[in-house]
């Protein structure tokens, strides 16, 4: 067989693991099965297609960074984004330098053509300059948001929950996707009072 799909093979075998690595936030919040780093991948991929479709972007590139946006966490694991950089595990300079390295690793296995490419919409997507990539930047954030309505039900400390959107909040400014973000934290917050 050719030396291309043992190099696919094995890119596959590493990637696979991202349907292991449970999502932190999730965890740190007492969540029963929690989704996982592919399961977030997965939805940021499909969601970030059909913005770029209704925005008339280039959705296959969304598709792409949408679905290796978080390959570097197969070595590094989830690390969450927090409110503050003091409560951050480690600064997001450190991190954004620690998932870029790993995401090179992740990607050295793969053929030369495949690796090129998903390498390039990871640098596109990190350099945040371009309209897919900053719509991809915050799909990623919304994608959590969303699934707050299943998970915010279980969270001990409802207090928590603000946490959440105040991170996503800050990083939301598609009119599109700060609809979609307001009509969640409508939803939660009428739930709590009720």
């Amino acid at each position: 067989m050719d030396k291309d799909i043992d190099k696919i093979f094995e890119f596959m075998l590493a990637a696979n693991k991202t349907k292991q690595i449970k999502r932190t936030g999730w965890v740190r919040n007492s969540v029963k099965n929690p989704e996982h780093v592919g399961d977030h991948c997965f939805s940021t991929a499909l969601l970030s297609y059909l913005m770029a479709d209704y925005l008339k972007l280039d959705k296959n590139k969304c598709l792409l960074m949408g679905l290796t946006h978080d390959l570097n966490e197969v070595i590094t694991g989830d690390i969450a984004s927090r409110a503050t950089q003091k409560l951050q595990r480690i600064n997001d300079i450190e991190k954004r330098a620690l998932a870029d390295r790993n995401t090179v690793k992740v990607l050295s296995v793969l053929p030369k053509r495949s690796r090129t490419e998903i390498l390039d919409a990871w640098k596109e997507l990190g350099a945040g300059k371009t309209r897919e990539a900053k719509l991809v930047k915050q799909v990623d954030q919304l994608d959590y948001i969303l699934l707050l309505m299943d998970y915010a039900k279980q969270f001990r400390n409802k207090r928590n929950i603000d946490e959440f959107f105040l991170v996503a909040g800050r990083r939301i400014n598609a009119p599109e996707l700060v609809y979609m973000y307001q009509k969640v934290r409508k939803a939660l917050y009428k739930k709590q009072k009720a």
